[in-house]
């Protein structure tokens, strides 16, 4: 079995196992490079990269603990709240990998860091125990004269490079020097110095695994699977709190809800000449999504009108209709926008808040048989709620709130 298989399967385990489905879906978000360079795994928050002969002698038990371990690196923040050093990875592989003992079907690679007495500490609490403890050298039980290092601190040959037995650095990425946290002393991977070129859509490192942990909870969710660990649980609740980038979280939320399927009615153009028949892709019928715009006044106007400007963009771009309706504790107004069509930025209203009477209404067209894809509501969050969830996806855009909506999925958006 190759390297890259070995990872395939891993990656396939946690996106179909509805015990790391949340995990899994966080990986998905780190690319898979081969690497000599470093000694086991390493995440820059961008990519994992592996050392082949550490992949090759894991279980496929164990390659699944170190990808879902990596991610955990990322989801963590550990690039931003801890050192680069080896107390650093210490510290982050204690912290995380007493979340994944917890998981069936994956197993920690020999020698990984697992120690109960630091079971709900946070990793700086962690890391400050570890700057005065002693680390013990291997094989011998003799403490250590400085942390992070063995025998009497000076290096030792081949350390931190399988296979490797002359105690010299190792060529790396970059000027063949060493690399901050380019060894691994928990054995399971660690982190790097995180990858410092753009994002196409200008977000930075921590808004793109704020966003992951979001996309993740509502995959799980979806799954029937949302009683996330503790530990996770509260990661969820601190990036809530937290304004992330809303207008990509809404444009994410409107394509998850559009499926594409095969069409074998007819061949795809692009294989017209082909031996076999290949079938196109069909995007179903999307259906309509309902943008409900709260009146109440309680709306920075500015940002209403940005926010009707991007429900104006992910119309045209996913060529579907949109009911906008404008409601505070009935409503006030509704327009039918085909794809192409401009959302009006004036919205009427001016009262308290009440939702039920936007959900009364999806339900009437869903009565006279409008198909509803899923409703976006804009709101400051208080105000009186249905008392059941809806079975149609629902995403609250919140402004001026840390709160959350007791169903659906909910974003924090600012102007």
């Amino acid at each position: 079995m190759t390297s890259k298989i070995k990872i395939e399967r891993a990656r396939w385990w946690a996106l179909s196992n509805p015990a790391a489905v949340f995990y899994g879906s966080l990986a998905a978000h780190l690319v898979d490079v081969l690497d000599e360079s470093v000694p086991t795994a390493a995440t820059d928050g961008k990519r994992i990269l592996w050392n082949p002969a550490f992949l090759d002698s894991l279980t496929d038990e164990e390659v699944r603990f170190v990808l879902l371990h990596e991610a955990l690196h990322c989801v963590y923040g550990h690039f931003w709240r801890l050192p680069l050093t080896d107390d650093g990875n210490r510290a982050g592989d204690y912290a995380i990998n007493r979340i994944l003992s917890r998981i069936p079907g994956i197993s920690m690679p020999k020698g990984g860091l697992l120690d109960p007495k630091y079971d709900g500490l946070a990793e700086e609490e962690i890391l400050a125990i570890l700057g005065r403890t002693p680390q013990a050298q291997p094989g011998n039980g003799k403490p250590s004269s400085q942390p992070g290092k063995p025998g009497n601190g000076k290096p030792q040959p081949g350390a931190g490079q399988p296979g490797k037995g002359n105690g010299k650095p190792q060529p790396g990425k970059g000027n063949g020097q060493p690399q901050p946290g380019a060894s691994d002393p928990g054995g399971c991977g660690g982190f790097i110095a995180p990858d410092a070129s753009p994002n196409p859509n200008g977000q930075t490192l921590r808004e793109k695994w704020e966003g992951a942990v979001l996309q993740g909870e509502f995959l799980a969710k979806s799954l029937g699977q949302g009683n996330l660990p503790a530990d996770l649980a509260r990661i969820v609740q601190r990036v809530r709190a937290v304004e992330v980038n809303w207008r990509e979280q809404l444009a994410d939320w409107t394509r998850s809800i559009v499926a594409d399927r095969a069409d074998w009615s007819r061949s795809s153009r692009r294989h017209a000449t082909a031996p076999c028949i290949y079938p196109r892709r069909k995007r179903d019928q999307l259906g309509t999504i309902v943008v409900v715009r709260d009146t109440s006044g309680s709306i920075d106007k500015a940002l209403c009108d940005e926010f009707s400007a991007q429900v104006t963009q992910f119309s045209a771009d996913l060529r579907c209709k949109v009911v906008v309706l404008d409601c505070d504790t009935r409503i006030h107004a509704e327009y039918h926008l085909e794809p192409g069509d401009e959302c009006p930025l004036d919205a009427r209203g001016g009262g308290g808040t009440d939702f039920e009477p936007a959900f009364d209404r999806v339900a009437q067209l869903l009565d006279e048989g409008e198909t509803i894809a899923g409703l976006v509501y804009l709101t400051d969050l208080d105000g009186k709620f249905p008392a059941d969830p809806e079975e149609y996806p629902v995403l609250w855009a919140a402004y001026n709130t840390t709160g959350a909506a007791p169903f659906g999925r909910t974003i924090h958006v600012k102007k």
